[in-house]
């Protein structure tokens, strides 16, 4: 019996050297760089100096601006205007209710996703 003990001792601390160290930390780099705002307006189709930034991953866009000086015009033009840059076409566009704090007053966010 000892033997057999011995043996499943000696294959259970083999094989725990040969598993792989358990995951502990995720690295993650954003870049981020100044954009003219006239570019943003350009690329958006929204009154520049109410655009106040432009994210994107992948596909999808995600837009924050100014509520003041934005037409209902301009804003359901946008999602055609972000798509069409990269010579694609809207899949989805949803408007964001910012009324949380952390957007501060008057700030709104729209999702533009190009398919």
């Amino acid at each position: 019996m000892k033997m057999l003990s011995a043996a499943i001792i000696a294959s259970t601390v083999v094989l725990g050297a040969c598993a792989p160290e358990p995951i502990t930390r995720v690295e993650t780099t954003v870049t981020t760089s100044p954009v003219d705002t006239e570019a943003l307006g350009a690329a958006t189709g929204l009154p520049a100096d109410s655009v106040l930034g432009v994210t994107r991953t992948g596909n999808q866009y995600v837009v924050f601006y100014r509520e003041e000086g934005v037409t209902a015009e301009q804003l359901a033009d946008a999602p055609r205007r972000i798509c069409a840059n990269t010579a694609s076409t809207v899949f989805t566009a949803d408007p964001i209710d910012t009324s949380a704090p952390q957007f501060g007053t008057g700030v709104q966010r729209m999702t533009v996703t190009c398919s």
